[in-house]
């Protein structure tokens, strides 16, 4: 669901490219739309559905926007289930596969738009946001939920489960001792992408203030080694088109240009083949940086031959 990559779009705070991607139907179709604008008490939790639709100021339609996972959209159709029968409102729940069948009747595909919130300015890498963006933010326990929670932390020290181990490994990370609260030596460092300060414990690796920081480096490292990558690629297509043309000289050097296509259909059918490439426009930007056509590529491999036979 690319949940990790949540941002800001018309003043709401998404919080995954499927969101997005719902939030952009709805706008091409100008549908009129709220988020995350109540809470619902369901008796066993406190549920904040995405997506609000109204008629005359009254809540007709809530539709939750969920991965792929079936758990998850297991639990979020339990609680949209309580939801309708609690409050006589009607619920829908929307996930890859019908957001598929929704941008059908759209000039733009699905992938085209994830990749667009992707690498937009707006949006970060955390999996969680933090403060007023939470979608628990200001939510307070019961005394019972409290004691709930405090038993079963109990039970979880006393015992020797692998729940216990993570709980002592995330005091050791945070710099505290298990007993007697000892803080160990920390020290201010300067975070590699913001420069905004930040306290640390001097044993930690951390090089940056925050997981939007973090975040923000990883994805530049990502489009980096996403475009050395194709560039590699295009090396190597260029190369294999070469070695290809001076295979199959005899044809490319008796084939006329008004014949262009016949000939170069097996090599863009081995392409394919080596490289899952069959894009002409590819091909073609592989040997001259933008597309030429097939009487340029036609031509760059007729001099090919040429320089080889000279």
């Amino acid at each position: 669901m690319n949940r990790g990559y949540a941002g800001f779009y018309k003043g709401h705070y998404l919080r995954s490219s499927y969101e997005y991607a719902y939030a952009k139907y709805l706008d091409f179709h100008l549908i009129p739309w709220g988020y995350e604008e109540e809470v619902f008490d369901l008796g066993y939790k406190k549920y904040k559905p995405d997506f609000f639709f109204y008629d005359d100021e009254k809540l007709i339609k809530i539709v939750e926007i969920k991965s792929r996972d079936k758990n998850v959209k297991d639990q979020a159709t339990k609680a949209l289930n309580a939801i309708v029968q609690k409050y006589n409102i009607s619920c829908e729940l929307i996930s890859y596969e019908e957001l598929l069948e929704l941008y059908k009747s759209l000039p733009f595909s699905l992938n085209s738009t994830i990749t667009e919130w992707i690498n937009s300015k707006d949006t970060t890498v955390n999996k969680a946001a933090y403060g007023e963006l939470n979608s628990h933010f200001n939510f307070k326990h019961s005394i019972d939920t409290k004691m709930k929670i405090g038993n079963h932390t109990k039970k979880l020290w006393a015992s020797d489960s692998v729940s216990k181990q993570n709980m002592i490994e995330g005091l050791r990370k945070s710099g505290l001792v298990q007993k007697g609260k000892y803080k160990k030596p920390r020290e201010v460092r300067m975070c590699k992408e913001c420069s905004k300060p930040f306290e640390v414990i001097i044993s930690s690796p951390k090089l940056y203030c925050s997981r939007n920081c973090s975040g923000i480096v990883a994805v530049r490292t990502a489009k980096f080694t996403n475009m050395e990558c194709r560039s590699e690629n295009h090396k190597a297509i260029k190369e294999f088109i070469i070695q290809w043309s001076l295979k199959n000289a005899d044809l490319i050097l008796d084939t006329p240009y008004n014949k262009i296509k016949t000939t170069l259909q097996p090599l863009i059918v081995d392409i394919h083949k080596k490289f899952r490439v069959k894009d002409f426009r590819v091909i073609s930007k592989s040997v001259f940086g933008k597309d030429q056509g097939r009487k340029e590529l036609l031509k760059f491999m007729k001099d090919v031959c040429n320089e080889n036979v000279c």
